[in-house]
C-alpha cells in the first residue's frame, strides 16, 4: 500500500518504521525532515521536506494516488485540517490523531463531513491499556483479541508458585479450566514453548485465555495479586485523566499528585472524585507523607522519561506491589533493561498497534486478512489475528500434519460463538478466527506464510 504520514514526531517515526517493515511504501512530509538524522537514514521511507498542510506538498508527495493518508502533527487542528484536504485531494483513506478530550468526544459527530476514516487518541489509549492491566492483579501486561472475547496476560513466575518446574503438558492436566501458555521470555530471550518446555522461577509468561479461565489458573499457580484498590499517579497529563475516570467507575480510589497548582485545580475539577495534591513526586518525603507504602500500584505519567523511570524504581524499592512506567522515546531499551521495571507503557507503540491493524484489515487479501494484535518482548513475538478464507492451504487438516515454519503458535480458533484451545488433532476451517503466536524471525503478512 502507499501510505504518507504529516509528522515527524515520536510517533510518525515509529509508525514509518513499522510500516515500512509491513511492505508499505512510506512517505513522511514534515518541514523539518533534514533536522532529524536518524530517521532519514532509513532507505525503506521517503521523505518530503514541507508543509503537509500546503496542497502543493501534498500533491508531490502523491496524495491523489495514495491509499491511506496519517495525519500525526503536533496539533488536532492540523491534523483534521490536513485528513480534510487530502480526502479532498483523492486519498482513499484518513487517519488523524486528535489529543484534545474535548474534540476526542465530538469529532465522530463530524467524523464522515471531515472525511476522516479513523481518529486516534494516544492518551486515551494508553490509559485504557493501563486499565485493562489493573483489572488483572499481578498483572504486567494484558490485551485483549476476538473483540473483547479472549485475553492475553503477561505475569511473572515467582518463586512460591506451584507452575515452577512443571512442563506444560504436565501443567494443562492439573488445570480445571483450560488456558495456552503461548511464550515466554527467560534469561532476556523469548521462547514459544511446547509441550515438553520446563517452567522456572523468574520466567516471564504470556497466558491467553477468557479472564475467568486465566483467574483460575493464576489461582492455581498461586501468582494471585491483591486486589487493586488504591492507585497513586504521578503527573496529571491527559492520561492521567482518562485513567483515574476509568479506574474510579471500576471502584478504585485514585490520588494524583501535580506539580502545577493551576493543572491541580482543572484536575479537581475534572475529576472530583479523585484526590489531587499539589506537589514534587520528586520529593521523597512528600511521597512517604502520602502513604505511598499502602497503595496497590504507583503509575508514572509525568512528560519525562527519565522522570518517570527514576520515580516508579524508588516505588519498586519500598515493594510497592504494581509499579507502571510510562516512556515516550523509542530507544531506551537498555536503561530499562537496567532499572528492572516490569510494566512499561509507549503510547506511540500503543497507537501504532492500532494503525498497523487498520491498515492490515485494509488490504483483505484473497487467502486472508490479518491484523497485528500486539508485540510483546521489546518486539520479540507477536500475536496475530486472521480471518480464514478458502485460499489457506492448510486448511482441513489436523494441525500436527502441518508444517510450520519456526516458532508458531496456535493459540486459539474462534468458530462461530466457539473458543477452541486446539491440540494437534484439530483442524483450522474456513471462516474460523484464528490467534497465533509468532516469533520475531518470521515475517507473517498473509496466513500461508507461516507455513513451509
Amino acid at each position: 500500500m502507499k501510505i504518507i504520514i504529516a509528522g515527524i514526531g515520536k510517533l510518525g517515526e515509529y509508525l514509518a518504521k513499522e510500516l515500512a517493515l509491513d511492505g508499505n511504501e512510506v512517505t513522511i512530509i514534515d518541514d523539518k525532515v533534514f533536522t532529524n538524522k536518524d530517521i532519514v537514514n532509513n532507505e525503506d521511507v521517503f521523505y518530503v521536506n514541507g508543509n503537509a498542510l500546503d496542497s502543493n506538498v501534498l500533491i508531490e508527495s502523491g496524495i491523489e494516488s495514495s491509499d491511506l493518508l496519517i495525519s500525526v502533527m503536533d496539533k488536532d487542528e492540523k491534523n483534521i485540517m490536513c485528513s480534510f484536504l487530502g480526502k479532498k485531494l483523492g486519498v482513499k483513506k484518513t487517519i488523524a490523531r486528535v489529543r484534545t478530550p474535548e474534540y476526542s468526544s465530538s469529532i465522530s459527530l463530524l467524523k464522515d463531513d471531515l472525511g476522516l476514516s479513523m481518529t486516534i487518541n494516544p492518551e486515551y489509549m494508553t490509559a485504557a491499556h493501563i486499565a485493562r492491566i489493573l483489572s488483572i492483579p499481578n498483572a504486567l501486561d494484558t490485551i485483549s483479541f476476538f473483540k473483547g472475547r479472549m485475553y492475553m496476560v503477561s505475569i511473572k513466575i515467582k518463586e512460591n508458585s506451584t507452575i515452577s518446574g512443571l512442563t506444560l503438558n504436565s501443567l494443562l492436566r492439573k488445570l480445571k479450566k483450560r488456558v495456552i501458555i503461548c511464550a515466554l521470555e527467560r534469561n532476556g530471550e523469548t521462547i514459544i514453548p511446547r509441550g515438553n518446555s520446563v517452567l522456572e522461577v523468574g520466567d516471564k509468561i504470556h497466558v491467553t485465555g477468557q479472564r475467568d479461565q486465566i483467574l483460575s489458573f493464576l489461582q492455581f499457580s498461586n501468582l494471585v495479586g491483591q486486589e487493586n484498590k488504591k492507585i497513586m499517579i504521578s503527573g496529571g497529563s491527559n492520561t492521567c485523566v482518562y485513567l483515574a475516570q476509568m479506574l474510579i467507575e471500576m471502584g478504585m480510589f485514585v490520588k494524583i499528585i501535580e506539580a502545577n497548582e493551576e493543572r491541580c485545580r482543572l484536575l479537581s475539577e475534572k475529576i472530583p472524585k479523585a484526590l489531587v495534591i499539589n506537589g514534587d513526586v520528586s520529593n521523597q518525603n512528600l511521597l512517604y507523607e502520602e502513604d505511598i507504602e499502602n497503595f496497590d500500584c504507583f503509575i508514572s505519567l509525568n512528560s519525562i522519561d527519565e522522570e518517570n523511570i527514576v520515580h516508579s524504581m524508588f516505588a519498586k524499592s519500598i515493594n510497592v506491589p504494581s509499579v507502571i512506567t510510562k516512556v515516550n522515546h523509542i530507544n531506551l531499551d537498555g536503561i530499562l533493561d537496567k532499572a528492572e521495571l516490569d510494566t512499561v507503557v509507549a503510547p506511540h507503540k500503543i497507537a501504532t498497534n492500532s494503525i498497523v491493524q487498520y491498515v492490515r484489515a485494509m488490504q483483505n487479501s484473497t487467502n486472508s486478512s490479518c491484523e497485528s494484535i500486539y508485540k510483546f518482548d521489546k518486539e520479540k513475538f507477536e500475536v496475530l489475528e486472521f480471518n480464514v478464507k478458502h485460499g489457506f492451504k492448510g486448511l482441513n487438516i489436523k494441525l500436527k500434519e502441518l508444517k510450520f515454519k519456526g516458532n508458531v503458535l496456535v493459540v486459539a480458533i474462534l468458530r462461530g460463538r466457539s473458543i477452541i484451545f486446539p491440540s494437534g488433532s484439530d483442524e483450522i476451517k474456513e471462516r474460523d478466527v484464528i490467534a497465533l503466536a509468532v516469533d520475531e524471525n518470521i515475517n507473517v503478512k498473509e496466513i500461508n506464510d507461516i507455513l513451509v
